[in-house]
């Protein structure tokens, strides 16, 4: 049976109550309450078994050590819970061909708790921007369609997901899994229901085309939302990414892997991220390659003007393909295949593997027998063609 932090909240809750059943109190040790449960207690002492550590001793070192508060993080950064908000997916656009076909700089993304990456079609790649809280969520975009790459890793969570249209095979997905009520921008290819989002224009001076001048707010979403029924607030009891606990300040320094300070992911070759490691900050910063300029640049948040940086990278190499039959290049990510993986944080790599056997259940990331932790804050999470795999890079 596989482990999870679920699991082991649930199993300690379990003890807690069993232990409060069984009368065992803060001063009894932990042997004592198992042998009460497992009728040890004789048996230990008939054979002459003792204790190596005197029970004074044992009862002073449990009430010396004091009990954590019960484990509540963020679902989408590992800190500390905040409040009770339901997880928003936005949409944005990062297209960059030419000075009238280009999204950049996008707004909004510096908020973002969690940045996706995977490529759709031709050969562009799209962002899918989440925010733990609505009220989280400043001007963000270019807004726009949905794929259901995006969709598929929300869709565990119940996340709420905000577009602007979205293509056939992402109606299907939100069809066939029951989610049009957490749908807002979608389509009816279906006969899905559809609850219209709510956004505004900018023109950025007139020199982008117009289908790369929507934008949307926390207030607009929260309208859209109450417009549909949907609620915001929503109870997690699991976090996106198993995250080193809050409570006890722990890091993830994976010690004894490779150094790694620039990573270099590509989904085609055009779009390109890079990432440059920050030790003062101890977050990698992000470029994006323009093919408008034909180098690489640094990804910044219109708004603010900061670059984006992120404690965590992970890359997930995976199947991808245009859909069968006449898809518009439309691109189908094969997740359940699983694939090969990297976890990049505090500056060092760990090979891992990846898996989602089903739309509804959560991506999970298996460290080769070792454990996996991801280091409290922002992460960026790319999905990437296996073709790409041999122009993935990363140095110490």
């Amino acid at each position: 049976m596989k482990i999870t932090r679920r699991l082991m909240l649930r199993c300690s809750g379990a003890v807690a109550a069993a232990l409060a059943l069984m009368g065992a109190g803060a001063q009894g040790s932990l042997l004592d309450w198992l042998q009460r449960w497992f009728g040890a207690g004789e048996g230990a002492a008939s054979s002459g078994a003792a204790s190596s550590v005197p029970a004074a001793s044992s009862q002073a070192a449990a009430s010396s050590a004091p009990a954590l508060p019960p484990y509540d993080a963020d679902p989408l950064t590992g800190e500390a819970k905040r409040g009770r908000g339901r997880i928003v997916g936005v949409m944005v656009n990062n297209i960059c061909n030419s000075a009238r076909q280009n999204a950049r700089p996008q707004r909004g993304l510096s908020a973002a708790a969690v940045l996706i990456e995977s490529k759709v079609e031709g050969n562009i790649s799209r962002l899918c921007a989440l925010y733990s809280d609505v009220d989280d969520i400043p001007e963000v975009g270019p807004l726009r369609s949905g794929r259901d790459q995006f969709l598929q890793l929300l869709m565990p969570w119940q996340g709420l997901y905000y577009h602007d249209g979205e293509s056939v095979f992402c109606t299907q997905y939100v069809s066939q899994w029951d989610y049009a009520g957490l749908n807002i921008g979608g389509k009816s290819y279906f006969g899905t229901p559809v609850h219209p989002h709510v956004a505004h224009r900018d023109p950025r001076d007139g020199v982008v085309a117009y289908e790369h001048t929507e934008f949307t707010s926390g207030r607009e979403i929260r309208r859209a939302a109450e417009n549909a029924g949907i609620g915001l607030r929503y109870d997690y009891d699991a976090t996106f990414f198993p995250f080193a606990d809050y409570r006890s300040g722990e890091e993830a320094l994976l010690e004894g892997c490779a150094a790694a300070a620039s990573v270099t992911v590509r989904h085609s070759a055009n779009y390109r991220s890079a990432f440059r490691y920050s030790a003062e900050d101890k977050a990698y910063r992000m470029e994006m390659y323009s093919a408008r300029s034909g180098r690489f640049e640094p990804a910044v948040d219109e708004l603010n003007g900061r670059q984006l940086a992120f404690e965590n990278l992970l890359v997930c190499f995976a199947p991808i393909a245009a859909y069968p039959g006449d898809s518009g290049d439309v691109q189908q990510v094969q997740y359940i295949a699983g694939g090969e993986a990297f976890l990049f944080t505090r500056g060092r790599v760990q090979p891992c593997q990846w898996s989602k056997p089903a739309p509804d259940l959560p991506l999970e990331v298996d460290g080769l027998g070792q454990p996996v932790l991801f280091n409290r804050g922002r992460s960026y999470l790319a999905i990437v063609d296996e073709d790409e795999r041999e122009a993935f890079a990363y140095n110490a």
